[in-house]
């Protein structure tokens, strides 16, 4: 079920997604054995409604701010620079925006090892992790006396 703040984003338009997969070489190049694919040849970012609107908004400004890096810079957008001076502007932009490229990493981080394709690579079952579920070990439910001591907090209606 999607939410409200995730209902109505639209694509990434093709510059985006361009200048996406550029980040993404950056991050997660394919293995130099080939058995790990690259993160932009799974197309991570076609399903903007699984992202969250404060995300997207993340998105849509540090793209714009790293395309108006890269013409001031080298006179082109920042999808078509090669990866060496494209990632002197990722690493000015952990300075400059880093909720940006924070959130770019666990987007991408997020949905790569979650890729049906990957997670066999990785060893993993390629479904959710519920509702087959993970044993969680018993713990110290005395540690949430100190909740409990507080009461409600809600009102009943």
């Amino acid at each position: 079920m999607r939410t409200a703040s995730t209902a109505s984003l639209a694509p990434f338009t093709d510059a985006q997604l361009a200048a996406l997969d550029v980040m993404m070489d950056l991050l997660i190049p394919a293995s130099p054995d080939g058995r790990m694919p690259a993160a932009r040849t799974l197309g991570l970012f076609r399903e903007p409604g699984r992202m969250p609107a404060r995300d997207r908004a993340l998105f849509e400004q540090g793209l714009a701010a790293l395309d108006a890096l890269a013409m001031q810079a080298h006179g082109v957008a920042f999808a078509r620079l090669e990866l060496a001076p494209a990632g002197v502007l990722v690493d000015q932009m952990r300075v400059d925006q880093p909720a940006f490229v924070q959130t770019f990493i666990t987007q991408t981080v997020g949905r790569y090892v979650s890729n049906p394709l990957v997670m066999p690579l990785l060893g993993l079952e390629p479904r959710p992790l519920w509702p087959k579920g993970n044993v969680v070990a018993e713990g110290d439910w005395s540690l949430l006396d100190v909740v409990r001591r507080r009461g409600k907090s809600y009102r009943q209606v």
